[in-house]
């Protein structure tokens, strides 16, 4: 039987993070080893966590982002595989029984879709699954940390997450994971992300100025031609362009939309337009028709 260590990075979380260890706890396959790494709150979660959950490790850090948090619960975890859970997401009670049996084909790394603030519904059996490669991955990131299910040897190679991309640093990490494994999905919602306003990737300005040090990062390694490592970064700034049109920010729609016929990805962004804008827009234009 393999064994399982939580790592819980929390930021003044005590309204939230009870609710996330209660569904740790109540997960149908027992984790060995939970641990909350608080990144310098000013509020009482670390006392919170101490005094109600007793068994859960907690190690108080000077604030340094979720990156850091996330690399000092990773040195601190012991078992076979480490779980990531955010401090204001919550788990599906079969979520680890649901990915442990996913790895059945060699994955060193399993995720999971997620479902935001609606309540979980039961899993079909079988669970479907989506297997992903570095060239999936680049075009979106396709699954959101509390999700993650990761190999710890796997976490070794890979030196943990990258504070030089914090607002990226989980697109990243995948990045290079998928260069050393097969990775799969589960085609299901096992975690509830909450959707709180306070929540580090809500700022859609802050994701997109984080996106492009960690595309600087990958552009001369990345495992896919020059042209569609262009195209596809091409396309996110078309994408953002259209996310800050959507919502009326002129200002930030300009700049995305400047950055995407700049100069080096201009003879790119009619190939990003065809091959991945308008399939986007159409398939967003569709769940909207189905209500």
């Amino acid at each position: 039987m393999v064994s399982i260590s939580v790592v819980i990075p929390a930021y003044n979380a005590e309204k939230t993070i009870a609710d996330a260890i209660l569904s740790v706890v109540a997960q149908s396959v027992p984790v060995q080893e939970i641990i909350v790494i608080d990144d310098g709150s000013t509020d009482s979660t670390a006392q919170l966590v101490q005094s109600r959950f007793p068994q859960v490790q907690v190690q108080q850090i000077a604030n340094g982002g979720p990156s850091r948090a996330r690399n000092v619960g990773m040195r601190m975890a012991h078992g076979d595989w480490i779980a990531f859970l955010d401090a204001d997401d919550r788990w599906h009670p079969e979520k680890m029984r649901i990915q442990l049996a996913a790895r059945d084909g060699g994955a060193r790394l399993v995720a999971s879709d997620w479902v935001r603030g609606a309540e979980f519904t039961s899993p079909p059996d079988p669970v479907p699954r989506t297997q992903l490669g570095y060239r999936d991955l680049l075009k979106m990131n396709q699954f959101q940390t509390s999700t993650v299910l990761i190999e710890r040897g796997l976490a070794n190679v890979l030196g943990g997450f990258d504070s030089n991309v914090d607002g990226a640093e989980d697109w990243d990490y995948w990045l290079r994971a998928s260069r050393e494994t097969t990775i799969v999905k589960v085609d299901w919602p096992l975690v509830q992300y909450r959707d709180l306003a306070t929540g580090y990737s809500k700022n859609v300005w802050r994701v997109y100025v984080t996106m492009q040090p960690m595309l600087d990062k990958h552009r001369e390694t990345a495992p896919v031609s020059a042209q569609e490592f262009s195209t596809l970064e091409a396309w996110h700034h078309l994408r953002f362009w259209v996310a800050f049109g959507l919502a009326h920010d002129g200002d930030h729609a300009r700049a995305a939309w400047h950055n995407a016929i700049q100069r080096r990805l201009r003879r790119y962004v009619p190939r990003a337009a065809w091959h991945y804008l308008a399939p986007f827009l159409i398939q967003r234009m569709r769940r909207r028709a189905r209500g």
